[in-house]
């Protein structure tokens, strides 16, 4: 990967305050002891890159979009000799608006932005990297121990806020920018950075597709199919996700629904309640493609839960419902559970044991 660097600057979001420090120049990369600097940089861009939790995205709001007018007046000035006021300027206005975002959040995350024009094998992108502050700890030449305060995460670790803006002609649904907003723990607040600071939103692929379709539908169709048929609903999608190289929401799942509608629709036209379980979709995911390539890995288990969540059975999607096992809700609402085949012997097993 050639990943060349042409500008950066650095603000400090100081969400403990009223406003940001403000950078008004750009770093000097013409500095030697700066330039031995660069890799660091470049490091966790592409680190960046390549972690799993990294999305991409399209500006939300295309036409209003305060993140995509700035990239848009760089763009216009990039080959002038305004673009270094106008970066510097818009940087400025996007650190206020990050940390406007953080301070309404129940985020208290500081940290500095670094906001990084550079080019990535002929595109040229702006990189924005929240980079939180650590404490090092430094030994020097006589052995005393020195404590650095307010140090940048060590190239081996991974930043959990950072947008890879991609400097071109912005149309609708189409890629626009990487995002990474890693939250670090479950109960951690909404994405600030993803949401409320870029507006942005995910861009369709196989992998989300597979995802979303498992878990909308078991609610969608709540009208023609009765609940006891759920279980077989969701193992009959999963089977047909593993084994389909291409699913069709027109033409795939209406062999699924069938066998499972109430008696008084047995003759129902499926044409209205497919069409509106693709507003569903569409709603998520924008550009969604109809026809995709089910992602294996990401067809999950089967998953029944009690009302308080403190039993849970899972199944592999490679098992069949009524084959290898049984779903029964009885009217108390209670629910029996039959495992088939030798299914559950190993369990059986290791309980006698004990």
């Amino acid at each position: 990967m050639t990943l060349i660097i042409s500008k950066m600057i650095v603000h400090k979001l100081n969400i403990n305050n009223p406003l940001p420090v403000l950078n008004d120049t750009c770093i000097d990369l013409s500095n030697t002891e700066l330039q031995e600097a660069l890799p660091f940089f470049q490091k966790h861009i592409m680190n960046s890159r390549k972690q799993g939790a990294m999305k991409r995205c399209q500006f939300a709001d295309i036409e209003d979009n305060s993140i995509r007018k700035s990239m848009t007046k760089i763009i216009e000035v990039q080959d002038t000799c305004e673009v270094d006021e106008i970066f510097i300027e818009e940087s400025c206005w996007i650190t206020m608006r990050l940390a406007k975002r953080i301070r309404s959040s129940t985020s208290r995350s500081d940290g500095s932005l670094f906001v990084i024009l550079y080019q990535d094998n002929e595109k040229k992108f702006v990189g924005l990297l929240k980079m939180d502050p650590n404490d090092g700890v430094q030994v020097n030449a006589d052995l005393s121990i020195k404590v650095r305060k307010d140090m940048l995460p060590s190239i081996n670790e991974k930043l959990h806020k950072s947008a890879l803006i991609e400097l071109k002609e912005y149309r609708e649904n189409e890629f626009h920018l990487f995002v990474l907003d890693k939250q670090k723990g479950i109960n951690d607040p909404a994405r600030y950075f993803m949401e409320y600071f870029l507006n942005a939103k995910e861009l369709s692929s196989d992998r989300n597709m597979t995802k979303l379709i498992q878990s909308e539908i078991g609610n969608s169709f709540d009208q023609i199919i009765e609940v006891a048929s759920k279980p077989k609903l969701n193992s009959e999608l999963r089977k047909r996700f593993l084994e389909q190289d291409r699913f069709d929401i027109d033409t795939d799942l209406e062999p699924i629904l069938r066998p499972l509608l109430k008696d008084s629709f047995r003759d129902l036209d499926l044409t209205e309640s497919i069409s509106d379980f693709k507003d569903k979709v569409l709603h998520v995911y924008p550009d969604a493609q109809f026809t995709f390539a089910p992602d294996e890995a990401a067809v999950k288990e089967v998953i029944f839960r009690t009302p308080n969540k403190n039993v849970e059975l899972k199944f592999s999607p490679t098992l069949t419902i009524e084959d290898d096992y049984f779903i029964e809700p009885r009217p108390n609402g209670d629910v029996v559970v039959t495992l088939k085949n030798g299914i559950g012997i190993e369990l059986e097993q290791v309980h006698t044991r004990r």
